[in-house]
Protein backbone atom coordinates (compact mmCIF):
# COMPACT_ATOMS: atom_id res chain seq x y z
CA UNK A 1 0.00 0.00 0.00
CA UNK A 2 1.35 3.24 -0.53
CA UNK A 3 -0.24 6.70 0.90
CA UNK A 4 1.11 10.14 -0.71
CA UNK A 5 2.34 11.79 2.53
CA UNK A 6 2.83 8.39 4.92
CA UNK A 7 5.21 6.48 5.53
CA UNK A 8 5.08 2.63 5.35
CA UNK A 9 6.44 2.27 9.13
CA UNK A 10 3.39 4.61 10.34
CA UNK A 11 -0.22 3.55 11.51
CA UNK A 12 -2.48 4.94 9.08
CA UNK A 13 -5.11 5.82 12.15
CA UNK A 14 -2.25 7.85 13.52
CA UNK A 15 -2.82 10.55 10.22
CA UNK A 16 -5.02 13.44 9.62
CA UNK A 17 -5.82 15.60 6.98
CA UNK A 18 -4.86 12.83 3.99
CA UNK A 19 -5.13 14.21 0.93
CA UNK A 20 -3.76 11.53 -1.68
CA UNK A 21 -4.51 8.23 -1.85
CA UNK A 22 -2.73 5.56 -4.05
CA UNK A 23 -3.37 1.89 -4.42
CA UNK A 24 -1.23 -0.31 -6.66
CA UNK A 25 -2.23 -3.70 -5.79
CA UNK A 26 -4.73 -6.31 -4.76
CA UNK A 27 -6.12 -5.12 -1.35
CA UNK A 28 -5.77 -8.43 0.73
CA UNK A 29 -7.95 -9.25 4.16
CA UNK A 30 -5.77 -8.07 6.15
CA UNK A 31 -5.61 -4.29 4.81
CA UNK A 32 -9.52 -4.36 4.62
CA UNK A 33 -8.84 -3.00 7.87
CA UNK A 34 -6.64 -0.20 7.52
CA UNK A 35 -8.33 1.58 4.78
CA UNK A 36 -11.51 1.40 6.51
CA UNK A 37 -9.60 3.18 9.60
CA UNK A 38 -8.21 5.74 6.48
CA UNK A 39 -11.65 6.25 5.06
CA UNK A 40 -13.48 6.37 8.20
CA UNK A 41 -10.81 9.07 9.56
CA UNK A 42 -11.49 12.68 9.56
CA UNK A 43 -9.09 13.71 6.57
CA UNK A 44 -9.27 15.33 3.26
CA UNK A 45 -9.24 12.55 0.54
CA UNK A 46 -9.73 14.99 -2.99
CA UNK A 47 -7.71 12.05 -4.71
CA UNK A 48 -7.49 8.39 -5.01
CA UNK A 49 -5.51 6.60 -7.71
CA UNK A 50 -5.58 2.82 -8.99
CA UNK A 51 -2.95 1.88 -10.86
CA UNK A 52 -0.32 -1.18 -11.44
CA UNK A 53 -1.64 -4.68 -10.08
CA UNK A 54 -4.42 -3.01 -8.70
CA UNK A 55 -7.87 -4.87 -9.60
CA UNK A 56 -11.51 -4.30 -9.80
CA UNK A 57 -12.15 -5.97 -6.22
CA UNK A 58 -9.81 -3.29 -4.60
CA UNK A 59 -11.51 -0.46 -6.76
CA UNK A 60 -15.08 -1.75 -5.99
CA UNK A 61 -14.24 -2.04 -2.13
CA UNK A 62 -12.72 1.44 -1.60
CA UNK A 63 -16.06 2.63 -3.58
CA UNK A 64 -18.43 1.37 -0.96
CA UNK A 65 -16.53 2.51 1.50
CA UNK A 66 -15.93 5.81 0.76
CA UNK A 67 -20.15 5.33 -0.09
CA UNK A 68 -20.68 4.44 3.47
CA UNK A 69 -18.39 7.14 5.27
CA UNK A 70 -19.01 10.23 6.73
CA UNK A 71 -16.42 11.77 6.71
CA UNK A 72 -16.10 11.84 2.82
CA UNK A 73 -17.68 13.73 -0.14
CA UNK A 74 -17.64 11.40 -2.98
CA UNK A 75 -18.78 14.14 -5.42
CA UNK A 76 -15.18 15.60 -4.50
CA UNK A 77 -13.14 12.87 -4.83
CA UNK A 78 -11.63 12.72 -8.35
CA UNK A 79 -10.55 8.71 -8.69
CA UNK A 80 -7.98 7.62 -11.45
CA UNK A 81 -7.81 3.57 -12.86
CA UNK A 82 -4.62 4.26 -14.61
CA UNK A 83 -4.30 0.85 -15.03
CA UNK A 84 -4.74 -1.22 -18.58
CA UNK A 85 -7.92 -2.60 -18.56
CA UNK A 86 -9.01 -5.59 -20.88
CA UNK A 87 -12.67 -5.47 -22.50
CA UNK A 88 -14.28 -7.34 -19.86
CA UNK A 89 -13.23 -5.01 -17.13
CA UNK A 90 -13.80 -2.10 -19.27
CA UNK A 91 -17.82 -3.51 -19.38
CA UNK A 92 -18.12 -3.98 -15.93
CA UNK A 93 -17.06 -0.44 -14.98
CA UNK A 94 -18.90 0.95 -17.18
CA UNK A 95 -21.88 -0.97 -16.24
CA UNK A 96 -21.62 -0.51 -12.54
CA UNK A 97 -23.63 2.26 -11.15
CA UNK A 98 -22.21 5.31 -9.43
CA UNK A 99 -23.17 8.01 -6.79
CA UNK A 100 -20.75 10.83 -9.11
CA UNK A 101 -19.99 9.04 -12.02
CA UNK A 102 -18.47 11.99 -13.56
CA UNK A 103 -15.56 11.80 -10.73
CA UNK A 104 -14.31 8.03 -12.06
CA UNK A 105 -11.54 8.63 -14.79
CA UNK A 106 -10.62 5.56 -16.52
CA UNK A 107 -8.73 5.07 -19.45
CA UNK A 108 -9.45 4.53 -23.30
CA UNK A 109 -6.38 4.49 -24.26
CA UNK A 110 -2.67 3.88 -24.01
CA UNK A 111 0.24 4.96 -25.31
CA UNK A 112 3.42 3.38 -24.01
CA UNK A 113 3.17 4.30 -19.99
CA UNK A 114 0.37 7.13 -21.09
CA UNK A 115 -2.90 7.01 -20.52
CA UNK A 116 -5.87 9.04 -21.85
CA UNK A 117 -8.56 9.42 -19.45
CA UNK A 118 -12.15 10.51 -19.35
CA UNK A 119 -14.84 10.13 -16.87
CA UNK A 120 -17.59 7.73 -17.05
CA UNK A 121 -20.55 9.58 -18.69
CA UNK A 122 -18.42 10.34 -21.50
CA UNK A 123 -16.57 6.91 -22.30
CA UNK A 124 -20.22 5.29 -22.03
CA UNK A 125 -21.30 7.78 -24.89
CA UNK A 126 -17.82 6.72 -27.17
CA UNK A 127 -18.89 2.73 -25.94
CA UNK A 128 -21.92 3.05 -27.16
CA UNK A 129 -21.24 4.43 -30.44
CA UNK A 130 -18.67 2.09 -31.30
CA UNK A 131 -21.10 -0.58 -30.34
CA UNK A 132 -23.37 0.61 -32.85
CA UNK A 133 -20.81 0.18 -35.18
CA UNK A 134 -20.22 -3.30 -35.22
CA UNK A 135 -22.40 -5.90 -36.91
CA UNK A 136 -21.12 -9.44 -37.36
CA UNK A 137 -22.56 -10.27 -40.43
CA UNK A 138 -20.24 -7.86 -42.38
CA UNK A 139 -17.19 -8.96 -43.97
CA UNK A 140 -14.31 -6.98 -43.15
CA UNK A 141 -14.59 -3.96 -45.96
CA UNK A 142 -18.04 -3.42 -45.26
CA UNK A 143 -17.29 -3.07 -41.58
CA UNK A 144 -14.83 -0.89 -42.61
CA UNK A 145 -17.23 0.98 -44.33
CA UNK A 146 -20.10 0.96 -42.34
CA UNK A 147 -17.41 3.12 -39.84
CA UNK A 148 -16.26 5.19 -42.44
CA UNK A 149 -19.73 6.66 -43.29
CA UNK A 150 -20.94 6.88 -39.90
CA UNK A 151 -17.85 9.08 -39.05
CA UNK A 152 -18.13 11.19 -42.46
CA UNK A 153 -21.22 12.10 -41.46
CA UNK A 154 -19.83 14.69 -38.80
CA UNK A 155 -19.94 18.12 -39.82
CA UNK A 156 -16.59 18.89 -40.30
CA UNK A 157 -14.63 21.48 -38.47
CA UNK A 158 -11.71 23.16 -40.04
CA UNK A 159 -9.17 24.18 -36.97
CA UNK A 160 -5.74 22.76 -36.02
CA UNK A 161 -7.26 21.83 -32.41
CA UNK A 162 -6.32 18.35 -30.99
CA UNK A 163 -9.73 17.50 -29.19
CA UNK A 164 -10.27 14.09 -27.26
CA UNK A 165 -12.48 11.50 -29.17
CA UNK A 166 -15.01 11.68 -26.14
CA UNK A 167 -15.94 15.21 -27.38
CA UNK A 168 -16.39 14.49 -30.98
CA UNK A 169 -18.68 11.68 -30.57
CA UNK A 170 -20.93 14.29 -27.95
CA UNK A 171 -20.81 17.03 -30.65
CA UNK A 172 -20.44 14.97 -34.19
CA UNK A 173 -18.10 17.74 -35.15
CA UNK A 174 -14.67 17.15 -35.94
CA UNK A 175 -11.57 18.70 -37.64
CA UNK A 176 -9.33 16.10 -40.04
CA UNK A 177 -7.41 14.74 -36.98
CA UNK A 178 -10.66 13.89 -35.25
CA UNK A 179 -12.04 11.96 -37.28
CA UNK A 180 -9.19 10.29 -38.70
CA UNK A 181 -8.61 9.49 -34.73
CA UNK A 182 -12.25 8.52 -34.34
CA UNK A 183 -11.72 6.19 -37.11
CA UNK A 184 -8.83 4.36 -36.58
CA UNK A 185 -9.66 4.15 -32.44
CA UNK A 186 -13.15 2.51 -33.68
CA UNK A 187 -11.32 0.19 -35.79
CA UNK A 188 -8.92 -0.71 -33.59
CA UNK A 189 -11.36 -1.70 -30.71
CA UNK A 190 -13.53 -3.73 -33.67
CA UNK A 191 -9.92 -5.94 -33.78
CA UNK A 192 -8.52 -3.99 -36.77
CA UNK A 193 -5.01 -3.08 -37.48
CA UNK A 194 -5.23 1.01 -37.99
CA UNK A 195 -2.46 3.35 -38.13
CA UNK A 196 -3.02 7.01 -37.65
CA UNK A 197 -0.55 9.64 -39.77
CA UNK A 198 0.01 13.31 -40.01
CA UNK A 199 0.32 14.51 -43.61
CA UNK A 200 1.36 17.22 -43.83
CA UNK A 201 -1.56 19.70 -42.85
CA UNK A 202 -3.84 17.23 -42.85
CA UNK A 203 -3.97 13.42 -41.21
CA UNK A 204 -4.83 9.95 -43.06
CA UNK A 205 -5.31 6.19 -41.69
CA UNK A 206 -3.81 3.22 -42.81
CA UNK A 207 -5.86 -0.42 -42.59
CA UNK A 208 -4.92 -3.62 -43.02
CA UNK A 209 -7.74 -5.68 -44.54
CA UNK A 210 -7.81 -8.82 -45.91
CA UNK A 211 -11.36 -9.74 -47.03
CA UNK A 212 -11.99 -13.05 -49.17
CA UNK A 213 -15.66 -12.00 -50.18
CA UNK A 214 -14.18 -9.00 -52.54
CA UNK A 215 -11.03 -10.51 -52.90
CA UNK A 216 -9.42 -7.32 -51.35
CA UNK A 217 -5.67 -7.79 -49.49
CA UNK A 218 -3.64 -5.00 -48.26
CA UNK A 219 -2.90 -1.50 -46.24
CA UNK A 220 -5.17 0.69 -47.64
CA UNK A 221 -5.16 4.63 -47.03
CA UNK A 222 -8.32 6.23 -45.82
CA UNK A 223 -9.72 10.00 -44.82
CA UNK A 224 -13.08 10.16 -43.58
CA UNK A 225 -12.95 14.33 -43.54
CA UNK A 226 -11.90 14.35 -47.42
CA UNK A 227 -14.98 13.02 -48.19
CA UNK A 228 -17.36 14.94 -45.52
CA UNK A 229 -20.09 16.53 -47.66
CA UNK A 230 -21.78 19.94 -45.92
CA UNK A 231 -25.52 19.33 -44.86
CA UNK A 232 -26.03 23.06 -46.28
CA UNK A 233 -25.46 22.28 -49.61
CA UNK A 234 -26.75 18.35 -49.34
CA UNK A 235 -29.83 17.90 -47.30
CA UNK A 236 -30.32 14.20 -47.78
CA UNK A 237 -27.81 11.69 -45.71
CA UNK A 238 -27.96 9.48 -49.03
CA UNK A 239 -26.64 11.95 -51.28
CA UNK A 240 -24.25 12.96 -48.48
CA UNK A 241 -22.78 9.30 -47.94
CA UNK A 242 -21.86 8.53 -51.49
CA UNK A 243 -18.61 9.88 -51.24
CA UNK A 244 -15.86 7.54 -51.45
CA UNK A 245 -12.36 9.46 -53.16
CA UNK A 246 -10.54 8.74 -50.15
CA UNK A 247 -11.86 5.19 -49.34
CA UNK A 248 -9.44 2.25 -49.46
CA UNK A 249 -6.94 3.80 -52.25
CA UNK A 250 -3.09 3.12 -52.35
CA UNK A 251 -1.08 5.42 -49.93
CA UNK A 252 1.02 6.25 -53.32
CA UNK A 253 -1.67 8.41 -54.56
CA UNK A 254 -0.46 11.16 -52.14
CA UNK A 255 2.46 11.38 -54.28
CA UNK A 256 -0.51 12.60 -56.88
CA UNK A 257 -2.12 15.05 -55.13
CA UNK A 258 -3.18 17.71 -57.58
CA UNK A 259 -3.55 19.92 -54.43
CA UNK A 260 -0.24 21.21 -52.46
CA UNK A 261 -0.48 18.51 -49.49
CA UNK A 262 2.25 16.20 -50.27
CA UNK A 263 3.38 13.05 -47.89
CA UNK A 264 5.19 13.77 -44.63
CA UNK A 265 7.03 12.19 -41.52
CA UNK A 266 7.04 8.46 -42.05
CA UNK A 267 4.63 8.68 -44.76
CA UNK A 268 6.82 10.14 -47.37
CA UNK A 269 9.60 7.15 -46.39
CA UNK A 270 6.69 4.40 -46.78
CA UNK A 271 6.99 5.36 -50.33
CA UNK A 272 9.83 5.29 -51.30
CA UNK A 273 9.51 2.51 -53.98
CA UNK A 274 12.50 0.13 -53.23
CA UNK A 275 12.50 -1.88 -49.68
CA UNK A 276 15.85 -1.50 -48.67
CA UNK A 277 16.38 2.17 -49.39
CA UNK A 278 12.88 3.09 -47.42
CA UNK A 279 14.46 1.06 -44.37
CA UNK A 280 17.67 2.71 -44.59
CA UNK A 281 15.99 5.81 -44.46
CA UNK A 282 14.34 5.42 -41.49
CA UNK A 283 17.10 3.56 -39.58
CA UNK A 284 19.09 7.24 -40.76
CA UNK A 285 16.79 9.05 -39.96
CA UNK A 286 17.38 11.70 -36.73
CA UNK A 287 13.95 13.00 -36.15
CA UNK A 288 12.31 12.13 -33.31
CA UNK A 289 8.73 11.79 -34.61
CA UNK A 290 9.89 9.47 -37.36
CA UNK A 291 11.37 7.35 -34.94
CA UNK A 292 7.99 7.51 -32.50
CA UNK A 293 5.84 7.04 -36.06
CA UNK A 294 8.17 4.00 -36.73
CA UNK A 295 7.91 2.13 -33.46
CA UNK A 296 4.06 2.48 -33.50
CA UNK A 297 3.41 1.43 -36.77
CA UNK A 298 5.34 -1.54 -36.03
CA UNK A 299 3.58 -2.35 -33.07
CA UNK A 300 0.21 -1.68 -35.25
CA UNK A 301 0.47 -3.52 -37.99
CA UNK A 302 3.21 -6.46 -35.71
CA UNK A 303 5.31 -7.10 -38.04
CA UNK A 304 9.08 -5.87 -39.49
CA UNK A 305 9.33 -2.78 -41.10
CA UNK A 306 10.19 -4.26 -44.78
CA UNK A 307 7.03 -6.86 -44.90
CA UNK A 308 5.02 -3.65 -44.09
CA UNK A 309 6.71 -1.45 -46.56
CA UNK A 310 6.07 -4.66 -49.03
CA UNK A 311 2.54 -4.87 -48.30
CA UNK A 312 1.50 -1.26 -48.59
CA UNK A 313 3.59 -1.35 -52.05
CA UNK A 314 1.62 -4.07 -53.50
CA UNK A 315 -2.04 -2.88 -52.53
CA UNK A 316 -4.17 -1.96 -55.11
CA UNK A 317 -7.18 0.49 -55.17
CA UNK A 318 -10.64 -0.69 -54.70
CA UNK A 319 -12.18 0.22 -57.95
CA UNK A 320 -15.30 2.03 -57.64
CA UNK A 321 -17.25 -1.26 -58.88
CA UNK A 322 -16.12 -3.11 -55.62
CA UNK A 323 -17.58 0.24 -54.16
CA UNK A 324 -20.69 -0.03 -55.50
CA UNK A 325 -21.22 -3.75 -54.48
CA UNK A 326 -19.84 -3.11 -51.05
CA UNK A 327 -22.11 -0.40 -50.23
CA UNK A 328 -25.18 -2.05 -52.01
CA UNK A 329 -24.67 -5.49 -49.36
CA UNK A 330 -24.82 -3.49 -46.72
CA UNK A 331 -27.41 -0.97 -47.59
CA UNK A 332 -29.74 -3.33 -49.18
CA UNK A 333 -29.45 -1.26 -52.71
CA UNK A 334 -31.22 1.63 -51.07
CA UNK A 335 -28.72 3.66 -53.10
CA UNK A 336 -29.46 1.43 -56.37
CA UNK A 337 -31.26 5.01 -57.82
CA UNK A 338 -28.02 7.08 -57.01
CA UNK A 339 -25.01 4.18 -58.18
CA UNK A 340 -24.60 6.62 -61.62
CA UNK A 341 -24.65 9.82 -59.58
CA UNK A 342 -21.62 7.76 -57.24
CA UNK A 343 -19.85 6.45 -60.18
CA UNK A 344 -19.88 9.83 -62.19
CA UNK A 345 -18.83 12.02 -58.97
CA UNK A 346 -16.12 9.12 -58.29
CA UNK A 347 -14.37 9.30 -61.23
CA UNK A 348 -14.61 13.33 -61.76
CA UNK A 349 -13.33 13.82 -58.37
CA UNK A 350 -10.63 11.19 -58.54
CA UNK A 351 -9.26 13.24 -62.14
CA UNK A 352 -9.76 16.52 -59.76
CA UNK A 353 -7.94 15.25 -56.81
CA UNK A 354 -4.98 13.13 -58.30
CA UNK A 355 -2.87 13.56 -61.27
CA UNK A 356 -3.39 10.50 -63.58
CA UNK A 357 -0.59 8.29 -63.98
CA UNK A 358 0.85 6.50 -67.33
CA UNK A 359 -1.14 3.37 -66.97
CA UNK A 360 -4.10 5.45 -66.32
CA UNK A 361 -3.61 7.56 -68.85
CA UNK A 362 -3.15 4.41 -71.58
CA UNK A 363 -6.16 2.77 -69.77
CA UNK A 364 -8.09 6.33 -70.48
CA UNK A 365 -7.07 6.34 -73.99
CA UNK A 366 -7.96 2.92 -74.25
CA UNK A 367 -11.34 3.51 -73.36
CA UNK A 368 -12.06 6.59 -75.14
CA UNK A 369 -10.99 4.65 -78.37
CA UNK A 370 -13.52 1.52 -77.72
CA UNK A 371 -16.58 4.16 -76.70
CA UNK A 372 -15.69 5.16 -80.24
CA UNK A 373 -15.34 1.79 -82.16
CA UNK A 374 -18.74 0.56 -80.50
CA UNK A 375 -20.55 4.17 -81.66
CA UNK A 376 -19.21 4.09 -85.37
CA UNK A 377 -20.28 0.14 -85.49
CA UNK A 378 -23.78 1.42 -83.78
CA UNK A 379 -24.06 3.69 -86.67
CA UNK A 380 -22.71 1.37 -89.46
CA UNK A 381 -25.33 -1.05 -88.05
CA UNK A 382 -28.31 1.84 -88.45
CA UNK A 383 -27.26 2.98 -91.83
CA UNK A 384 -27.96 -1.03 -92.95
Amino acid sequence: MNLFGVEDNEEIFSYFDVQNLSIDHHINSEEIEVYKDLIFSPNSISQIYFKDSCDLDSIYLIKNLITISEYCDDSKIEKYILIDLDKKTTNLLLETVYDNPSTWNIPYEKNDDNFSLTDIPKFRTLYSFINKMFNKNYSKIEQVMYVYDSIKMFDYEDNDEIEPITSIVSKKKANSYGMNKLFSYTLSTLGYKAFLSENKNSYVTLVEIEDDKYGIDGIFLFDPSMDTLPKDNYKHDIVRRINYNFFGIPLSYLSRLSYDEKPSNILSILMINDSEYSKEKIDNNKQESIRQEEKILLKVFDNDYKTIHQKIKNTREIDIDKIVDINNSIYDNKLEKYIDVLKENHNSRKKELFVQNVEEEIEELIKQENNQLWLFSFKIEKIW
